[in-house]
C-alpha cells in the first residue's frame, strides 16, 4: 500500500436532529427519506425499516450511491441520521429536508471519504 493521498470517494454526513417531532411516525420517516433521495437525485436499491415498541425507529436506504440511515428515540426527540453519497450527490441536501419534516436543531459532521478530513459542517444551537 503506498501513502499517496487518496481522492475522496464521497460525503459522509453524520445528522443529530434535536428537539425533534414525529420521530415515532414510521410513515412520515419513509417520505423524508424519499424526498432527500429525489432532491439529491440518487437511486434507491431497497430499504428495510423496523417500528420497535413502545417506540422508535431503525432504518436504511441503500442506495446506488451509497446510503441513508435512521435510528430515532422519540422519548427523547432525538434522531440520528448517517448520509453518505458517492458522486455528484450533494448529502447536504439532507439537512433542511430533515429540519422541514422533523423540526428541532441539529448538529451535522461532514467527513469526507477517502482523506482524513473531518470537520462541523454545521452546529445549531441545542436548547
Amino acid at each position: 500500500m503506498d501513502n499517496k493521498p487518496l481522492k475522496p470517494n464521497g460525503k459522509h454526513l453524520i445528522i443529530d436532529l434535536y428537539d425533534a417531532q414525529h420521530l415515532n411516525d414510521i410513515g412520515l420517516m419513509k417520505t423524508a427519506i424519499h424526498e432527500i433521495i429525489k432532491q439529491t437525485n440518487t437511486t434507491l436499491l431497497f430499504e428495510n425499516y423496523h417500528h420497535f415498541q413502545p417506540s422508535g425507529i431503525t432504518g436504511i436506504a441503500c442506495l446506488a450511491e451509497s446510503h441513508i440511515s435512521v435510528h430515532t428515540w422519540p422519548e427523547d426527540n432525538f434522531a440520528a441520521f448517517d448520509v453518505f453519497m458517492c458522486g455528484k450527490a450533494q448529502p447536504e441536501t439532507a439537512i433542511a429536508i430533515l429540519k422541514q419534516y422533523f423540526g428541532g436543531s441539529e448538529t451535522t459532521t461532514l467527513i469526507q471519504r477517502g482523506t482524513t478530513a473531518i470537520e462541523t459542517l454545521i452546529n445549531s444551537p441545542i436548547k
